[in-house]
């Protein structure tokens, strides 16, 4: 993971109970501590119509996930 890559909560991210703000968004990983500290990664969330809206927020790596895009219909290909 670098800086500037879209993210999301992971599974183990999602069962913690104090990341329930950022449940339905996604953030942009703005700062990565290199050395060992307790939060390493900074991320700005973009959470619509939530208290998490363009708030800054640290979390350890395990925590989040990259955000795959979306296939649409017509990008899957058939069997």
């Amino acid at each position: 993971m670098k800086v500037g890559d879209l993210v999301e909560l992971s599974a183990k991210g999602r069962r913690l109970k104090h990341n329930w703000l950022f449940y339905k968004g996604f953030g942009i990983v703005m700062e990565i501590f290199t050395r060992k500290e307790y939060y390493d990664v900074s991320v700005q969330w973009f959470c619509k119509g939530r208290n998490a809206h363009n708030k800054r927020s640290w979390f350890k790596r395990y925590e989040i996930k990259k955000l795959k895009p979306q296939q649409s219909e017509t990008d899957k290909k058939c069997p």
